[in-house]
């Protein structure tokens, strides 16, 4: 009795400690490889985890020739937010510096600006709506944050250099990305993001198609893994 009434304690604070610390929010589809000896991390942008506000009027889903699925299109208005999170663990690799490049087209140079939670040098994230825009309006610093300001007149990935906002430190497993307005239009479409742990490493459309559909793991599949570990362990 007193087993029993232990073991249905520690399901219950394993439950209660799931809840707490799983995130509202994750990208489900996604790819992982191993290119380069390295670990990256794919998704396309339509599969976000939030825009707020909710609606078309700073980040629509539209269709986009050449893009894999669809894409993000900026609508060249500032005030809105919208994030990803995604977990680098799926890919093997660990928490450091990673490396954030985009297929995009952008044929006039229109960055924007990305902040990472969890990463020492990004500053908190701000609320809203209406969230901060422009060029370095608090907290947005170019020189660590900004990120396509590149010209890409067709599909391409961006950015070689690693410059501002391209280079982040993440954390071990799951990582949060916002990206806010800064001169984004309706030139402007993002089709796929991908996190890269080596420098060293450019992506290709062929890298992105032949890399492996990555697994998510559900609320449920993390209770039932807890609840297999806490019957293993009697």
């Amino acid at each position: 009795m007193f087993y029993q009434l232990t073991k249905q304690t520690l399901f219950c604070i394993c439950l209660a400690l799931l809840l707490v610390t799983m995130p509202a929010y994750a990208v489900k589809n996604f790819k992982v490889s191993g290119f380069g000896g390295g670990h990256q991390i794919w998704f396309e942008t339509e599969d976000y985890d939030e825009r707020n506000p909710d609606t078309d009027e700073f980040y629509p889903v539209v269709d986009a020739d050449g893009a894999f699925g669809k894409a993000i299109n900026r609508a060249g208005a500032g005030g809105g937010m919208i994030r990803w999170t995604f977990d680098i663990s799926k890919t093997g690799g660990k928490g450091g510096t990673w490396y954030f490049w985009g297929r995009i087209i952008d044929p006039s140079n229109q960055s924007d600006y990305m902040l990472v939670k969890g990463d020492p040098d990004d500053a908190e994230i701000p609320s809203g709506p209406p969230f901060p825009a422009t060029n370095e309006v608090p907290p947005f610093v170019n020189a660590d944050d900004r990120i396509f300001e590149q010209d890409v007149p067709s599909w391409g990935w961006v950015r070689a250099g690693h410059e501002e906002g391209h280079t982040k430190e993440l954390q071990n497993g799951e990582n949060t990305m916002y990206i806010f307005h800064r001169q984004g239009d309706a030139t402007v479409f993002w089709d796929v993001f991908v996190w890269a742990d080596r420098a060293d490493y450019v992506p290709t459309d062929a890298d992105y198609q032949s890399a492996q559909l990555g697994t998510p793991v559900e609320p449920v599949g993390k209770l039932a893994n807890v609840w297999g570990q806490i019957k293993l362990a009697r």
